[in-house]
């Protein structure tokens, strides 16, 4: 079943947007009384299309959905701006496993440049993407992608445990401060979690970081991708928190 989440104005006039009609209409096929799911804020609702317009589709509430699809602990992910579309898939992904808020971060190893002038529409298209994955996951919530800044101008006073992903740690042999961080972990915790980009952190921001209260962690033995680091610690967290 289709999961859409959309605004309170759409729920309360129980009217679908020009984007999301056009979904039902001519993607899904929808017909009068096919039924899907729709999020509003934090809840989830099961729907009913009651009329199909050509610009526009009516539904009723049936009732709402009960369920929670969150990590018990929010989540933020501070990834070193990566190249090419690796981001994209970083957000996709990460969505699907959990995480609650992405950061891009410029870091002193991101080749990646940003046009000023581009940056908006990049932010609306990464939302989106993050949009669609929430709800590809049944997700309660809507990750949202903060704006593109420097490391130094990140704010991460909010934040109670912060970890700094770091190879030389996994290089020196370091195992147990992520596990024990996780597992320490309760639910009015704010996790942080850097990754920098190609290329690694450099000396002078792992000083940086460690003077912000972060600490550094390996990930085991083998070195990861950038941009395959927050799956293996979301899974991780998933393991230690929900499966047990």
């Amino acid at each position: 079943m289709q999961k859409f989440f959309i605004s309170s104005q759409e729920f309360e006039s129980c009217c679908l947007s020009k984007e999301i009609a056009y979904q039902i209409k001519n993607v899904l096929r929808g017909r009068v009384k096919d039924q899907f799911l729709i999020g509003v804020d934090t809840k989830t609702f099961l729907a009913e299309i009651t009329e199909i317009g050509n610009k526009d589709v009516k539904f009723r509430v049936v009732e709402e959905v009960a369920g929670n699809f969150e990590l018990p602990v929010f989540v933020s992910l501070f990834q070193g701006y990566p190249k090419g579309d690796k981001l994209e898939s970083i957000i996709k992904y990460g969505t699907q496993l959990g995480i609650s808020e992405i950061n891009p971060t410029l870091m002193a190893r991101s080749i990646v440049k940003i046009d000023a002038d581009r940056k908006q529409g990049k932010l609306e298209r990464l939302n989106k993407i993050a949009k669609e994955a929430a709800e590809q996951s049944f997700r309660n919530i809507v990750p949202v992608v903060k704006d593109i800044k420097k490391l130094k101008d990140m704010d991460f006073s909010s934040y109670t445990i912060k970890l700094l992903c770091y190879e030389e740690s996994a290089k020196e042999g370091e195992k147990s401060a992520f596990k024990k961080a996780i597992q320490s972990a309760t639910v009015s915790d704010r996790i942080a979690v850097l990754v920098g980009p190609e290329g690694g952190i450099t000396p002078e921001e792992v000083t940086y970081l460690e003077a912000q209260g972060f600490i550094r962690v390996g990930l085991g033995p083998r070195i990861l991708r950038t941009e395959t680091v927050i799956y293996y610690i979301l899974a991780a967290m998933s393991y230690e928190w929900e499966l047990k």
